[in-house]
């Protein structure tokens, strides 16, 4: 072989070194911007299901502070109901007692 093929298989060993290595360069670079990517996608994630779950939280709080509301305000009416049963049944029975004592 000739000296100058030997420096021609030499440079092209040298180019293909030099490519491999830009190569593997550049796709560590690629990982590592994916891998960053990636890790600022799930953290973004878990910041808004944080919120959404603040959120759901609060919604689920004020709704069972509506619903106590009501329940009490429905406990209150049927409070009053029964009292204005009783009172008119007490009366009754009052009067049902005066007519035996009476009529005794």
């Amino acid at each position: 072989m000739s000296l100058e093929a030997i420096q021609a298989l030499t440079a092209a060993e040298e180019t293909v070194r030099s490519m491999r290595a830009d190569a593997a360069a550049e796709a560590k670079q690629k990982l590592a911007a994916a891998r960053e990517r990636g890790e600022q996608l799930v953290a973004d994630a878990v910041k808004k299901a944080k919120a959404e779950m603040s959120e759901l939280s609060r919604q689920s709080d004020e709704k069972a502070k509506a619903d106590a509301v009501a329940l009490v305000g429905n406990n209150e009416n049927r409070k009053a109901a029964m009292r204005v049963r009783a009172e008119s049944k007490a009366e009754k029975a009052a009067a049902f007692i005066v007519e035996r004592i009476v009529n005794s």
